[in-house]
Formats: C-alpha cells, structure tokens, sequence
C-alpha cells in the first residue's frame, strides 16, 4: 500500500484523536491556558516578590549584640560617614569624639543606628550583653549576630598591636546573614577612618595604598549579556512546557484508550499500526507544537511589554528566537513519540502518569549540563544527545555563537531520534500482548495468591524492578568509594571482598530470583537455564578473551575528547594492585571480578531484564538492556564501553537461548584485565590527567578482532533456529 493510500487513513485518525483531545478541558488547560498564564504570572510574581522583599530588607531593624562597656564606642564610630560612597557627614565633629579617649559608658545598654544614604530607617539596634549571652540569645533567634570587640583597641591600633574582632551569626538564616552584612559595612567604616587617620599624621595621600586603579570595560554587546543569563534557563522551561503540553495527550490516546475499552475498536478497523500510531503521533505533536509556540510568544510577548527588564546592559536577544522555535518543533516531536511509546507499556492511565513521570528528568539532566561551566556544544560527543543538545544550541544562539552546520545537525539528528520512538511505539501497538494486557505492572504490591503462573516477566516488572535497583547499587557504589577514599580507616580486604559480593549476590542474584518466585514465573524461562549448543559457549570464550583488547582500544579513542577520571579509577586500582601480587589474591581477584559479576549480573540483566521485555523486539530489547546495563556501571567514563558489551552479552544471549554462553564470556572479560596486563608491550600505566589513554598495539588487536569475529561466528553457529522459533523468539 502506497503513502497515498495510507494518507487519508492517517488524516482520518488525526482529525478524530484532535477533536477528541480538544474536548478535554484538561488537554486545553495543559497545552493553551498553561503557557499563556505562565509567563506574565511568573515574571509579574517574581518582579513584585522581589521588590517587596527588598523593601522589607531595607527597612527592618536588625538586633547586633555588643560587648557591655563597648555601647559608646558603637555610637561613636555609626555616626562615620561611608567615604566611598561620598557620604557629607561632618567630619570634624567625628575626628574631636574619636581624638579623645572613650568617656565611660553610660546608663543605657541598648541603641538603634541609621541606615546610611537616603534612608532613615533604623539599619541596626545594638544590645549590650556578655558573651555566654549572646551565643544564647543568637541560638534563640532574639539577636542575628554577635559582635566581639576587645576593650582597649583604640590602644592597640594605635600601638600597631594585632585586633581581632569576630562577627558570629547563623549563616542559615537570612536575617542573620544581613544583619552580618551591615555589621561588616560599619566596621570597614571604622576601618576606613583608622587608615586615614594614620595617613594623615604622616602626611601621607591615600593615594599612597592605591597607587594605581584597574579600569575594568565590558565590551560585550547588551543582547549578549541577557542571552547569557537567559540562554541557560529558557530552554530548559521551553523543554519542561513541551513535556507538560504532551504528557496529557499521550496518556489519553493510549492507557486511556485502553481503560475506557475503546482501544479495541480502533484496532479493529481496516487500519495499520502504522497508520494507526502515525495518526495519535501527529495530534500529540500537534498539541506539543502549539505549546511551543504559545510558550515563546506569551515570553516573547511579556517581556516586550515590561518597561522595567529593558536595561541599558541587558536587553532579549530578538534575533534567536525564531531559530530557538526551529529547533523545538523536533524536540516537540520526539518527546510526543517517546510519550506515546512510554504510555502504550501501561495498562491505566495512573500507571501510565507514573512510567511518564521519568521523561520529566530529561530536562533536569539537560539542566545540570548546560549549567555547568565549560561545557559548549562544540563538535564533540554532546552533538549526539538528545535533548541536551538543543538546550545547548539554544544557549549558543542566545551568545550569537550558534553555527548553521551546528543547528542542520541538531535539528536533523533530532528528527531521527523522534521517527525512532514513533517506530518503537507503532511496534507496540502492533503486539496484542502488549496493548491489550489488562494486569497491572506494579503489581509487586498484590497478594501473590492472585497471581497466574507466567513463563517470564512482563515489560513493567522487568523495568519496575531495574528502577528499584538503580539507587541502591548506586548508594552501594559511592559508600564503597568513600571507604576507599578515607585516609584514617582505610578498608580491610576482608571488608573490601564484603563490599563486593553482598551487592552482587543479594541485589543481582537473590533478589531477581525472589521476585522470580513472587510473580510465580517460570525460572528456567525467565533466567535461560537451558543447555547450549558447545559451540556457543566456544564462542563466549573467544569474545570475551578478545573483547578486552578491544574495550581497551574503544576506551582509548573515547579518551581523546573525553578526558579520563584517573583518580576516580585510582581509587579502585589501589586494592586491586594489592591483591594481585600473589597467587592467591589473583585467584580472589578472578572470584571477585570475575565469576560473581558473570553469575549475578547475567541472572538480572541477560535473564530477568531480557526475557522481560523479549516482547518489544530484537533489535529493542538487545539495545535496551545494554543501556540500562551500561548505566550501573560507574564512573560515567566506562558506560559507553559497557553498554556496547550489554548489547553483545544480550545477542549472545539470545542467539544461545541460554544464559551459559554470557556467563562464559562475562567470565573471560573481566578475568582478562587482569590475567591480560602480562602481555609486553600492553601499556595500561601510562594513563596520566588530560592525556588519552595509550592504545592497543596492532599485534595484540588483530587477533582481538578475529577471535571476536570467531566468537559471533560460533555463536551464531550453534543457534538452534527451529527451537528459537516455537519459543517465540522470533
């Protein structure tokens, strides 16, 4: 069937999924009324807040404790006029107090001082008590800051004796931050006056500690400046508005369709998924796009019409808005098919609002990197990622830095990323099993009495159980690394083999298998324990042993545009050079790294994870669990590498249809970075900060690649196609 034939199909389901998502008050809310109140509430809110906080600041009064006997030196030294600011106080009134000594203190402990400047509100109230006193009167919140000042300092400055005055506040309170700020401001008046004083009795210009000034002149255009401030927070709110302007639409047109039982219906009619998800796909993205437009022009729009935010040196850089709108109308679409993708796994639509909740950290991802400094777009690696690519385009075109061969490739790249989870949700909706399971995928909190024997997971439990695993193997990684890390206790190795193996064998093991149990699965289907082909596991062997040389060559290329954590991988060598200087910690070494690691993560990720979502395809399954494998494995550095050997621990899963054969050539991988660094001529300690690592000689690489070919040969090889058929495999 031709694109012509299939088009009025397409039209025919966009025009019904638009006029049913229109009728939605919540659809209209989301994607209309949102983006047109966001804008002038937020920037009208936070203008007023910030003035009236302001107005409090200036004119509140804040409590400074004084030492008692110290009230009229306080007195004497407010009244200082602020020379920087030019302040026409009479001076000489203040030199006749502070030329005498300080008389006795009188019948008061308590005063207020006068803000200086055009203010003539009280800036600061002194209260005279001892110190035991005012720590309690501080840690009460009665004062916000307390100052000690000895005695006699006049005699010691005049005596060019050392004074030390300390200010104490509580630097989790605002007030009290202030109140130390105006304490600070006083004091560098007296301080001020004191050097003044000494210039000139020595007759002496103050042009003698400042012999000359530095002229600071910012050259940078007033667009420049304002996109710098805004490049960084726009898109990333764009970003986060497109979201919310989808999610809606999304759920409705998939988990929704389901609860209400109409789904059925569509799916009857002589139309293809493709047809089918093409026409949801379009009015989602519909939706997404007028959000887009509506979030820009309502900005656009408020900030063209408050007078206050035209300043001289910051002004809206006009002429990228229009290419910023450019590139979210494929970000516009890839977010509406990743959604549609994400809601077709939920049976509900309160399931479905908890599997979308994830897409909303995409954009506080982008945020965490577009903020950091240094970070540019450049031609590097951050091309490739979606997402973080535009935010950081956009950045690029608010500094006027944007380049067009730079916005056809994010833009392009982009438009791939969004036809690539169109197509994973067209094949979504063409599995039954898939769109019309009715059992809900939380169901880890049910009574296991009701459940029904399965041979494997479903998508949800597979991934549920991943997500619940991802923090603790992470808090389990970083308290490991903080052990390492601590110069006083140090780590045992007893301690270090029990860091190692509870993780694995209790999280990747134990708990897979329980959770097995609990969902009353099929144990020998959910974990492959099935006998191989000898072949297979033949070829384990060879891609494992030449998977590390060429692991080592991956990570040495990677290393020449992302610069090595040679502390980070430091701190875990340390131990690793310890034991592997005897026999018997090589053996460890092998246990440790090498058989645990084969045993249990294969169970979790080549087992549990890849049964569970068998049903999504070859191709999206494999590439799946080598991701998320990838994605336990840290520092951040390693996972490119490691999820390229997910996705070949995946393959050779599934060709085998056995889990042995990974087992195998999990096995032989980690044992080889050990067992391997005898080889002369394999330099591994040349590794230094800021230079790539140093690569594999040619005579240890090609017979890498070939053992690798081999392996994929053998594996392939001992496939049994006609039991991997009737199993459903293909």
């Amino acid at each position: 069937m031709g694109a012509a034939a299939m088009s009025p199909k397409i039209r025919a389901v966009l025009v019904k999924e638009l006029r049913d998502l229109l009728r939605d008050r919540r659809t209209i809310f989301a994607a209309v009324v949102v983006p047109l109140l966001l804008w002038p509430v937020m920037m009208l809110g936070m203008s007023e807040v910030a003035q009236l906080a302001q107005a409090r600041i200036e004119h509140e009064v804040y409590t400074v404790a004084i030492p008692p006997g110290m009230t009229e030196f306080f007195d004497i030294i407010s009244k200082l006029p602020d020379t920087q600011q030019g302040d026409a106080a009479p001076a000489s009134a203040l030199e006749e107090d502070l030329g005498r000594p300080v008389p006795k203190p009188r019948a008061r402990d308590a005063f207020q001082v006068p803000a200086q400047g055009k203010s003539s509100a009280p800036a600061l109230a002194f209260r005279a008590l001892d110190s035991a006193d005012a720590e309690k009167a501080l840690a009460a919140g009665e004062i916000q800051a307390a100052v000690s000042v000895p005695q006699e300092i006049e005699q010691l400055i005049e005596a060019q004796q050392p004074v030390k005055i300390e200010v104490r506040y509580d630097q989790a309170e605002n007030r009290s931050r202030e109140a130390r700020d105006r304490v600070e401001k006083l004091l560098e008046r007296y301080k001020q006056h004191v050097v003044d004083e000494h210039l000139k009795s020595r007759n002496l210009k103050r042009e003698f500690l400042k012999p000359f000034t530095v002229a600071l002149h910012n050259v940078a255009q007033a667009t420049k400046v304002g996109g710098s401030v805004l490049g960084a927070i726009l898109p990333l709110l764009f970003i986060m508005m497109i979201i919310t302007g989808s999610i809606y639409p999304a759920i409705d047109l998939t988990a929704g369709e389901k609860e209400r039982s109409t789904l059925e219906t569509l799916v009857g009619m002589p139309v293809r998924p493709i047809e089918l998800i093409s026409g949801k796909f379009l009015a989602v993205a519909i939706l997404a796009l007028g959000n887009a437009g509506l979030n820009v022009a309502s900005f656009a729009g408020t900030f063209l019409l408050l007078p206050n935010l035209q300043l001289a040196n910051f002004q809206f850089p006009w002429a990228a808005l229009p290419l910023t709108l450019l590139l979210l109308v494929p970000l516009a679409l890839l977010f509406a098919g990743l959604l549609l993708a994400v809601a077709s796994l939920a049976a509900n639509q309160k399931e479905a609002q908890v599997y979308c909740l994830p897409v909303y950290l995409l954009p506080m991802l982008g945020m965490m990197v577009v903020t950091m400094p240094g970070i540019e777009l450049g031609d590097g690696p951050l091309l490739l990622a979606p997402v973080i690519n535009t935010a950081l385009l956009i950045k690029e075109l608010f500094l006027g830095h944007g380049k067009a061969w730079q916005i056809g490739f994010v833009f392009c790249s982009t438009c791939l990323y969004a036809a690539g989870t169109v197509a994973v949700a067209a094949r979504f909706f063409a599995r039954e099993e898939i769109l019309f399971s009715s059992q809900n995928s939380l169901r880890l909190f049910l009574n296991r009495r009701f459940y029904k024997p399965a041979p494997h997971p479903k998508p949800g439990d597979a991934l549920l159980l991943l997500a619940l695993l991802f923090p603790i193997s992470f808090y389990c990684q970083l308290a490991l690394m903080k052990v390492l890390l601590d110069p006083v206790t140090g780590l045992s190795p007893a301690h270090f083999c029990v860091w190692i193996l509870a993780p694995q064998y209790l999280l990747f093991l134990a708990l897979p298998l329980a959770v097995a149990w609990y969902l009353k699965l099929d144990w020998k289907e959910t974990f492959l324990w099935r006998r191989p082909a000898l072949s297979a596991v033949l070829g384990g062997a060879c891609l494992g042993t030449g998977a590390w040389l060429i692991a080592m060559q991956l990570s040495s290329w990677q290393s020449c545009f992302w610069p090595y954590p040679v502390q980070e991988m430091e701190v875990l060598e340390k131990p690793l050079a310890l034991l592997s200087k005897s026999v018997p910690g090589l053996l460890l070494l092998i246990f440790l790294f090498g058989v645990t690691p084969a045993l249990c993560e294969e169970h979790l990720f080549r087992g549990f994870l890849l049964q569970g979502l068998r049903g999504s395809g070859k191709v999206l399954a494999l590439v799946s669990v080598g991701v998320i494998f990838g994605a336990y494995h840290f520092p951040m550095f390693r996972q490119p590498v490691v999820m390229l050997l997910g996705v070949v621990l995946a393959y050779v899963a599934w060709q085998s249809r056995s889990l042995l054969p990974g087992v195998v050539l999990h096995f032989c991988f980690n044992s080889m970075n050990f067992l391997g660094t005898a080889l002369p001529g394999l330099d591994k300690a040349g590794e230094s900060p800021g230079k790539p690592l140093p690569g594999v000689p040619l005579k240890y690489l090609l017979p890498a690649l070939v053992l690798f070919a081999a392996g994929l040969w053998l594996v392939r090889r001992g496939a049994n196609e006609g039991k991997r058929t009737e199993s459903g495999w293909e």
